[in-house]
């Protein structure tokens, strides 16, 4: 039978649509465009437009979801060059590792968690090498790229836990922090323990990312005095300590 329209024109069959094709790469984009916060087997298959049992024939827990959409988050960031001295070029993948999980809110919360993809990784080679370039021995080369990239991680994972709602009270945990540090200090104004107090405040105050620049200056000065290679004048032994040499004599 020919289906007409009022026209008198036939009507093409509909035929059944086919259900959109399912990889690893529009897993991990839809895992991305739900949102690390609200990430659900449901959520992610409803935005895919397939059932949840398709969905398992790709990853076989939310891990591995996670894992997807924290793996296409670092490919597909814009990453710093790997030009120039260490100092600048570590600071700069640190900031902008600040900012790709600044971008991807609960995204930092998953990886602290123990969900680590393979990009991470790959990542952590590269500016280790970069950092061996220009003197490092391998080891320190790691121990400087673990030390800022887990203060990184630590410090937003810090920000997006004091900026979440605090179910037992009303408001951020960040400004309930703040109400009750605001109490007035059993020490006199002038003393010490009562400006430390003050101090606290204020870094609660703080703006995250000022806050966060000041330890990773504190952390590469650090790095600098202890991991930095600085050539025949500074070797390593295999311990890791550094070594001086004056006139072809160790000390």
């Amino acid at each position: 039978m020919t289906l007409t329209s009022p026209d008198g024109r036939p009507v093409p069959r509909r035929r059944p649509g086919r259900p959109p094709a399912v990889d690893a790469e529009a897993i991990a984009t839809a895992v991305i465009g739900v949102g690390f916060h609200d990430l659900t087997f449901a959520s992610v298959a409803e935005r895919l437009g397939v059932g949840q049992a398709t969905l398992y024939r790709h990853a076989s827990n939310r891990d591995e979801l996670v894992r997807l959409g924290l793996d296409r988050v670092l490919r597909t960031a814009e990453w710093p060059d790997l030009e120039g001295d260490w100092r600048p070029l570590l600071e700069r993948w640190a900031v902008a590792a600040w900012r790709v999980w600044e971008q991807h809110p609960g995204a930092v919360l998953e990886l602290t968690g123990g969900v680590v993809p393979w990009s991470i990784v790959m990542l952590s080679d590269t500016v280790g090498a970069a950092l061996v370039e220009r003197g490092f021995t391998a080891r320190s080369a790691v121990l400087a790229v673990d030390l800022v990239f887990d203060l990184t991680a630590d410090s937003r994972r810090g920000v997006e836990i004091l900026d979440a709602p605090m179910l037992a009270q009303e408001g951020k945990v960040r400004e309930v922090l703040e109400k009750q540090w605001r109490t007035p200090s059993a020490e006199r104004a002038d003393s010490v323990a009562a400006q430390v107090h003050d101090e606290m405040i204020l870094a609660i105050t703080a703006d995250p990312f000022e806050w966060f620049h000041g330890k990773l200056r504190i952390v590469l000065a650090g790095i600098a005095q202890e991991l930095a290679g600085d050539g025949a004048d500074g070797r390593r032994d295999d311990h890791g300590d550094r070594t001086t040499t004056t006139r072809g004599t160790s000390r």
